[in-house]
């Protein structure tokens, strides 16, 4: 039988993650902190409730648009393809053992240009929030087409492909499609870095 005591005391604590969010989110909505310091909390935040930093903004623009109760933080944010990608995942930890040594190699290659691929993909969209933001902060709206927005991401990414693309077409290797593309990207933090300095 359940104890009545666990449901009062499971309330009681998702009304105090509930007041926490709340007081967070009004401290780093106010323009008047310090940048470095909300973000600094956000991550605490973050890591206590193992969540991700970049799932705090919807719900900081859900919080902004509908109010505290919209940006519950006990509403996990659905997932698409969550439960195929566990079984896909449990299936790959159970294959690496099977591997043949000879291929090895190239499996850690594959790996290696994944994680690449995926920390690119996550910096363009990054790119593509801080464009919307940078341009639509103010009193009013900037532009009331967001086309704007969606052909910059377009770009963006159809560069990505585009250059993968070139190096595949050169030569399907792994590694070799790992190492060029990592020196690709290399490039482009290097010019990305020159363009920030200059503060365009």
């Amino acid at each position: 039988m359940e104890n009545p005591q666990d449901g009062a005391g499971e309330i009681s604590g998702k009304r105090w993650e509930a007041e926490v969010w709340r007081k967070l989110s009004a401290e780093i909505l106010d323009a008047s902190a310090d940048g470095q310091e909300k973000r600094s909390r956000l991550l605490a935040y973050c890591r206590n409730q193992g969540l991700e930093e970049s799932s705090m903004w919807e719900r900081l623009a859900l919080y902004r648009r509908h109010g505290a109760a919209a940006a519950a933080p006990h509403r996990k944010p659905y997932r698409l393809f969550e439960y195929k990608q566990q079984r896909l995942r449990q299936r790959i930890l159970a294959l690496i053992g099977e591997l043949p040594g000879s291929t090895l190699g190239d499996f850690s290659a594959l790996l290696s240009f994944r994680r690449l691929f995926l920390e690119r993909v996550e910096y363009v969209s990054d790119l593509l929030v801080y464009f919307f933001l940078e341009r639509e902060k103010g009193l009013w709206r900037a532009s009331e087409d967001s086309s704007v927005y969606t052909a910059y991401f377009n770009r963006k990414l159809f560069r990505e492909f585009h250059t993968i693309n070139e190096i595949v077409m050169r030569s399907a290797d792994i590694e070799v499609l790992q190492d060029e593309y990592e020196n690709w990207l290399l490039d482009q933090a290097l010019d990305e870095e020159v363009v920030y300095e200059k503060g365009d």
